[in-house]
């Protein structure tokens, strides 16, 4: 066993089963949804939607957009389950039809060629404003790292996991509190008992069959055999589901601090928070029969909690310029749910590990062009020869790149590039699109990850997840 538990720790413990309660109690029947029905049923909506745009109430907005983009212009690129083509809806309400009153939603859904639906809903307020204070009940996303934000780490709020060229986000569920006084200094808080982890829609898990197989090219299945005494022994999987009562009722508590000066040229905010790790963990129960033909594995979700604090300053020497440095640091939990473990643990556990980031970059816009250039640095300790346990990180010590432009009222481009110095990893991202008119966009794009093969990282799993595509996008 010491053999196959050393082959196949980094594999268990990634696996994310964020997916596994979805499916357990809110599982959507993709087999009966095909994407020539959801395209069906977008564009059907498409003229009463149009009305209530167009609305008398003014001050109320519905906008959207759907969207179908093909991402294998070029061949042999990007082929992994569910990267071939997909369609997609946003869908985003705005109502300020009462000036004291802001009610929004956000909402995202994408099928892939594999008819795996996968959806978000960002953010779903109801807000209510005063002159210098407002008070917000529902889901938004708490702009209070910098750095958490620019490099996805996922900390404080969830990660959107349909495509992680975008890291995208949506935001924590609870009541939210924001003050500001005339001396300079304001405050906030959150507060919830309502947890809600980042899902990884796409992970299919067959307890019949005892197998887990991904449809979405970022999603992680874990091994389904492994090779044992010069044999290929088959690996069978058992999920062990918790009660959902016992998942979405935790409790998560944060207070945020910040001081502008200089005629809010200057503003330094500082925070602190303890809540839910947006990540769940795994633990992996390893057996063999006597026989040695076959390996069992029974997984269980696991929840940690963690206490996340750091800091931002920024700089506005001008409008159009900001410059920013930012640090954060996440201390987990040594045991699930801040008490004892859930279960004996004879098997691998997750090894939880203290995170500390800085960072630093500036930003231009001047409406036309926008351009970015950040750093970020993990000085926290990270031992990959030794803590084979602990989820590799996302970013080590790199650097981003972003420029885009409207070159005419038509045409825009965009290039996005990330390159971490510590293991070689590249992203690249680009794009051009060309205005048909003010509601239809044509877009062409790459999106390409690069490792280094001799160095093991985080991004080393998703090195197939290449994209080259064009896509059409219809707005209302």
């Amino acid at each position: 066993m010491n053999k196959f538990e050393s082959h196949f720790t980094m594999k268990i413990v990634k696996v994310s089963v964020s997916l596994f309660l979805i499916q357990n109690s809110y599982a959507v029947d993709s087999s009966k949804i095909t994407t020539a029905s959801f395209s069906e049923n977008v564009f059907k909506s498409f003229t009463d939607l149009k009305a209530k745009v167009q609305s008398k109430n003014k001050e109320s907005l519905l906008k959207g957009s759907v969207d179908f983009r093909h991402n294998q212009v070029v061949d042999n690129v990007g082929e992994v389950p569910g990267n071939s083509y997909f369609g997609s809806l946003d869908l985003k309400y705005d109502s300020l039809s009462d000036t004291g009153v802001y009610k929004a939603i956000d909402i995202r859904a994408r099928m892939n060629d594999e008819e795996v639906l996968q959806y978000s809903i960002k953010e779903a307020l109801y807000e209510l404003k005063y002159s210098n204070s407002r008070v917000g009940f529902g889901r938004t996303n708490l702009e209070w790292s910098q750095i958490d934000n620019t490099w996805s780490l996922g900390k404080i709020n969830n990660r959107i996991n349909f495509d992680y060229f975008e890291m995208d986000r949506e935001g924590l569920i609870g009541v939210f509190y924001d003050e500001k006084f005339s001396n300079g200094f304001d405050f906030g808080f959150f507060v919830s008992e309502l947890y809600v982890p980042e899902m990884s829609q796409g992970m299919i898990i067959d307890q019949n069959k005892g197998t887990i197989t991904c449809k979405t090219p970022w999603c992680d299945a874990p091994a389904s055999s492994a090779e044992i005494n010069g044999s290929t022994i088959p690996i069978y999987y058992k999920v062990e589901y918790p009660d959902i009562s016992d998942v979405v009722f935790k409790t998560s508590t944060g207070i945020r601090l910040g001081y502008s000066m200089f005629n809010d040229r200057v503003y330094i905010t500082g925070f602190g928070m303890v809540k839910p790790e947006n990540e769940m963990s795994v633990t992996a129960e390893i057996s063999t029969p006597a026989s040695n033909n076959v390996i069992n594995v029974v997984a269980t979700p696991q929840f940690y909690y963690h206490t996340v604090y750091g800091a931002n300053v920024e700089l506005r020497p001008s409008e159009q310029l900001k410059l920013y440095s930012s640090a954060i640091t996440s201390v987990p939990s040594t045991n699930p749910d801040g008490d004892e473990p859930l279960i004996e643990y004879t098997g691998i556990k997750p090894k939880k590990k203290k995170e500390e980031y800085i960072g630093f970059g500036a930003k231009y816009s001047n409406g036309d062009f926008k351009g970015h250039l950040g750093y970020i640095a993990r000085v926290s300790e990270f031992d990959t020869e030794n803590d084979i346990l602990v989820n590799y990180p996302r970013w080590n010590q790199a650097l981003t790149l972003a420029l885009s432009k409207n070159l005419t009222r038509k045409v825009f481009v965009g290039l996005d590039i990330k390159y971490d110095m510590l293991t070689e990893d590249r992203l690249t991202v680009f794009k051009t699109d060309y205005m048909f008119g003010e509601d239809l966009i044509a877009t062409f794009g790459v999106n390409v990850i690069g490792t280094n093969p001799d160095k093991e990282s985080y991004w080393s799993k998703f090195e197939n997840n290449d994209a080259a595509y064009t896509s059409l996008k219809y707005k209302f």
